[in-house]
């Protein structure tokens, strides 16, 4: 694995100095031993199918893009058909009319003499040394970097993110995130902040990987889904390349044996993003349908087929206050049992009362 590892990172310096044929030199003896279908081939074939295309073979890149379709990595499979999208559209005609062309003019005899001779007159003009050349200062490093996170960020913008929890008993908690591209492809932004996720080592795991990015998290306490939230928000601020504040979950239950009262806030520090469009942050809430246990602000809940939207507003602080009440069921039923039982008591005890006695054999 050592002599792969040196072998990619030898590969990736030649792309960088664009020696695209010291790169297929070094991979394609690599390609006998990794199947397309494995994640080492994979990387390897995309590697080359860069220095294909750097040197204009593009129809070896398609085929080698074709074998690439069926491999396990989500994200290679991703790359392989954007790539071929590019390498498969049609190529147009250069109208004749974006060009000049320049005719050849031939000069006269006399002409190239006298040219040469006024050549041969003009001094040599000796300019001053310069000195060394110097790299570009820090400050400008700084500003083309944010630019380029900037383009980055707002051309992955077109996308709605929805945060969706669903109180399942007291103190737990299921969270899901739904990510959906609203061009209706997978977009870079996506794979790159499923990429950061995994290298977190997430409870949120990848459910459902189409058009639409579905994550969802097993049932867990109000403490856990907090810190879940403040490692979502972290990977995405990493991938977008902006400082986002984390969310803050406060919570204050209250158990009454037959049941909880539950108060839980949400908080949502977005002023620190810009407002890019087609960017939509939601928050959709199971399981509590009545308006009135929502404190919203600065966005009032939408109510829709039995769920609460809660768009989130960019550029402001964005509060959500919930109170609800979960009945424990083990308790509803000791206390249904316990009714029952003193209730039969009690008709017994009126019915011997009245004179009638147990049941006697006759005599």
């Amino acid at each position: 694995m050592s002599n792969i590892a040196s072998a990619i990172k030898a590969t990736e310096a030649a792309l960088d100095k664009g020696d695209y044929g010291t790169c297929i030199r070094i991979i394609d003896p690599l390609l006998l031993h990794f199947q397309a279908e494995t994640e080492i081939g994979g990387q390897l074939r995309l590697l080359i199918v860069t220095a294909y295309i750097g040197k204009g073979d593009e129809q070896k890149a398609i085929n080698i893009c074709q074998t690439l379709i069926h491999n396990k990595k989500e994200s290679v499979r991703q790359q392989a058909k954007q790539l071929l999208s590019i390498l498969d559209s049609p190529r147009l005609p250069k109208p004749s009319n974006w060009s000049v062309e320049i005719p050849k003019l031939e000069m006269e005899p006399s002409l190239k003499s006298s040219f040469s001779k006024a050549k041969k007159k003009r001094k040599k003009i000796y300019h001053p040394p310069t000195g060394p050349t110097k790299s570009l200062d820090f400050g400008f490093s700084i500003i083309t970097l944010l630019i380029i996170l900037l383009l980055t960020f707002l051309l992955s913008g077109c996308v709605d993110i929805s945060t969706n929890l669903s109180v399942t008993g007291p103190d737990r908690l299921k969270i899901s995130l739904d990510i959906d591209s609203n061009s209706g492809e997978t977009i870079p932004w996506q794979t790159k902040f499923e990429d950061n996720l995994t290298k977190k080592h997430s409870i949120l795991k990848l459910q459902t990987h189409e058009d639409q990015q579905h994550f969802e998290s097993p049932t867990i306490r109000f403490e856990e889904a907090n810190k879940l939230l403040q490692e979502i928000v972290s990977v995405a601020s990493k991938t977008s390349g902006f400082s986002i504040n984390k969310p803050e979950l406060i919570t204050n239950n209250k158990n009454w044996i037959i049941g909880t009262n539950q108060n839980f806030k949400i908080y949502f520090d977005l002023r620190e993003i810009p407002k890019i469009p087609g960017l939509k942050l939601n928050i959709v809430i199971h399981d509590i349908g009545n308006k009135n246990n929502f404190k919203t602000k600065p966005l009032e809940p939408i109510l829709k087929q039995g769920l609460t939207f809660f768009p989130l507003e960019i550029g402001q602080i964005n509060q959500l206050e919930i109170s609800n009440w979960k009945w424990n069921q083990i308790s509803v039923g000791i206390i249904l049992i316990i009714a029952l039982t003193l209730l039969s008591l009690s008709l017994q005890r009126l019915r011997l009362q009245m004179g009638f006695g147990f049941p006697e054999l006759p005599p």
